[in-house]
């Protein structure tokens, strides 16, 4: 099997920030920019980052599982692995960003007690994304609402993998573009009967069991890539053309396709982009692959959790001093990005990662 598996994955990492920075510009862009092109307004509001996120997770997590049968002492370590990697870190974000909570409510929102209380509750204990569509304040740390998304998809992955590495690799192609079409006529569906127009769309974009989809493709191609007889590598010639592909389609594509897009369209396009990036050499795949590109895809996650409050942070630092806000302008983001990148760096490298081997070395033993 080891020869079956991806040769260098270090690109991914890479591709992981770059999915992740795309996330910080669509919350500190505007939604809406007067005089701008219906492009460009629709390109404000438009994003797959998530999708990457939940697809290339799928794939690696399956690549990195193997063929091997699902004990439940297997079962246990692999989860506490997942939780230990995923949950500190959005406490610290949920903790971080309780100040900025607590004064919107009480003086921008004017919001009632028990509304208060309900969001807490809920942020807490991690159930928002299952609830997706009550009106805010509902998001503590919005970014945040993907974990529940992720422990979805955790908690049901032994389980299901156990039956998927003993399918054919027909049955998995199957299975991936059945999860592809059943995810693009759920969309289609939930855009017939929820009125998108109000915080119900919340539910096409951020509900586990409609997000997980996308989670199950990456399963799909990563198990077939371990049960295929032969080996498998798609030449890394297909990086810069397929990348070009999802550019167009991303940009291009009426407004009417930003559900798909949200919810998982280009995944067929991913897999080339992620399984075309794990082989050959370039300049291109070079970027991706070393230096502080590379390093802010292994603090990703870090990025993904804590831009937020340290943007909002920001803002209070230079509303105070100035007596205006700079959000949303382009100065914004760059006092932004020069602070965050290396906060983020720092937060994966003191706490994130330190905490992860903690946790694991802790609890291992009894998995």
């Amino acid at each position: 099997m080891a020869e079956r598996r991806l040769k260098d994955t270090r690109a991914l990492t890479g591709l992981r920030f770059l999915a992740a920075l795309h996330v910080l510009l669509l919350h500190e862009l505007p939604d809406h920019i007067n005089g701008a092109s219906d492009t460009v307004n629709i390109l404000l509001e438009r994003t797959a980052a998530l999708s990457v996120f939940f697809v290339l997770s799928g794939l690696l997590i399956s690549l990195g599982s193997g063929t091997e049968s699902w004990s439940r002492s297997r079962a246990r370590s692999f989860l506490i692995r997942r939780m230990a990697k995923t949950i500190p870190l959005y406490y610290v974000g949920f903790l971080f960003f309780i100040p900025i909570f607590i004064y919107r409510t009480e003086f921008v929102y004017e919001t009632d007690f028990s509304r208060v209380v309900e969001a807490f509750v809920a942020n807490l204990l991690n159930i928002q994304s299952f609830l997706p569509h009550v009106p805010e304040p509902w998001y503590i740390n919005r970014p945040a609402w993907t974990i529940g998304v992720f422990l979805t998809c955790y908690i049901t992955f032994p389980r299901v993998h156990d039956r998927l590495r003993r399918w054919s690799p027909s049955l998995l192609v199957g299975m991936f573009w059945g999860c592809f079409f059943f995810s693009q006529a759920l969309v289609f569906v939930l855009e017939l009967t929820l009125d998108t127009s109000t915080t119900e769309l919340e539910f096409i974009h951020k509900f586990p069991f409609v997000r997980i989809f996308e989670f199950y493709m990456g399963v799909a191609v990563g198990t077939w890539l371990n049960v295929k007889e032969s080996s498998m590598e798609v030449s890394s010639n297909t990086v810069v053309p397929t990348s070009i592909a999802i550019l167009l389609l991303f940009v291009f594509l009426p407004i009417e396709f930003d559900n798909y897009i949200h919810n998982g369209l280009l995944t067929p396009l991913f897999i080339i982009l992620f399984l075309g990036s794990s082989t050959g050499k370039d300049r291109v795949l070079d970027f991706l692959r070393k230096g502080p590109i590379h390093r802010l895809g292994e603090a990703s996650y870090s990025f993904y959790i804590m831009h937020l409050p340290i943007a909002n942070y920001i803002s209070a630092v230079i509303v105070i001093s100035t007596g205006e806000s700079w959000r949303f302008t382009l100065e914004f983001i760059l006092i932004d990005l020069i602070v965050v990148l290396p906060l983020s760096i720092w937060v994966y490298s003191r706490f994130e990662e330190p905490w992860r081997q903690k946790i694991i070395a802790r609890y291992s033993d009894r998995a």
